[in-house]
């Protein structure tokens, strides 16, 4: 299964990292059941570290004059070690 790239600060903004997964907003579009690699949008030393998830939840959470806002979690589907921000084992 191929997975949707999803970009950290263009496409989405951390909620909060878990241990198990990472809660996301923003106005992709994602399919709960759906794999997707969250990669860095702008990283510091110009490579994009990715990681892989499970999208669990996703839903409407605000709708504005353009696009709604959409919230939810994903479950990770592959060990720490990435360099996405809040991530404590990432060097």
């Amino acid at each position: 299964m191929t997975s949707q790239r999803v970009c950290v600060g263009r496409d989405v903004e951390l909620v909060a990292v878990k241990p198990d997964g990472v809660a996301l907003e923003g106005r992709a579009r994602l399919r709960p059941g759906r794999l997707i690699e969250l990669v860095l949008a702008w990283p510091a030393d110009g490579r994009a570290p990715g990681r892989r998830a499970t999208v669990q939840s996703w839903s409407v959470v605000r709708v504005g004059s353009d696009r709604p806002t959409f919230r939810g979690f994903c479950r990770w589907d592959e060990p720490l070690g990435n360099g996405l921000p809040g991530n404590d084992a990432a060097g």
